[in-house]
């Protein structure tokens, strides 16, 4: 996904913490146990000494590795995005076109609700309290720029293939999509296969937007 540096908050923690590169494993720890936390008990009550505690640390460790409960929750969600960038669905080539590159992002929503549930979790959390938590939409949003980017760029491809209609509007579209895909998050009652009907039944509407009615191609 292609970053956009206005949108993106400063980290607060002593160093820059990247899960791939870190040689100190702790900040890593750190940020697991916090995701996992929030994955079983949500983000109501969530606590730094909790953290502390699931590592096996003080809470002046912590603190030392996330100064605050907001720099924390920023690795929490960095450690979301890489996850996010792991793809689940795998494909015996690489997808060239916008289409199949949109169609794979649909594909890839229903892999995550049948193998990662916990990721679907996570992000319901931030949504709901963000609405309370300036801190928590500050955070947010710099989730939503990436996803919104990485849309985006997949549209303007389209445009540019002449596939796309023209008269396409990139960013209402791209919006269209994340709020329709992130509603899903809010239906708590349905299970995995109906999940994965709403997630089609979006991919199709999707299409019909971005192609028309009479450039809909068929699928094999």
């Amino acid at each position: 996904m292609k970053r956009n540096k206005r949108f993106e908050p400063r980290l607060e923690s002593r160093a820059a913490w990247t899960p791939s590169t870190a040689k100190n494993q702790r900040p890593a720890q750190i940020v697991r146990a916090a995701y996992q936390l929030i994955v079983d008990n949500g983000l109501e009550g969530f606590r730094t000494r909790d953290v502390a505690a699931k590592v096996g640390i003080n809470t002046a460790t912590l603190h030392y590795y996330f100064p605050t409960k907001e720099s924390l929750i920023q690795g929490v969600v960095q450690h979301l995005i890489e996850e996010l960038k792991k793809p689940l669905v795998k494909s015996s080539h690489e997808p060239q076109s916008a289409i199949d590159k949109l169609r794979l992002e649909f594909s890839d929503v229903s892999a995550r609700i049948r193998q990662a549930p916990d990721q679907l979790l996570v992000l319901n959390e931030l949504a709901v309290r963000s609405w309370r938590d300036p801190t928590i939409a500050r955070v947010l949003l710099h989730l939503d720029e990436q996803w919104r980017g990485h849309l985006v760029s997949i549209l303007r491809q389209g445009l540019d293939e002449g596939v796309f209609r023209s008269d396409l509007n990139v960013l209402s579209t791209a919006n269209a999509i994340m709020i329709q895909l992130r509603g899903l998050g809010l239906q708590v009652k349905l299970d995995a296969s109906q999940f994965d009907q709403l997630v089609k039944q979006i991919a199709r509407q999707t299409e019909y937007w971005v192609l028309g009615p009479r450039k809909l191609p068929k699928r094999a």
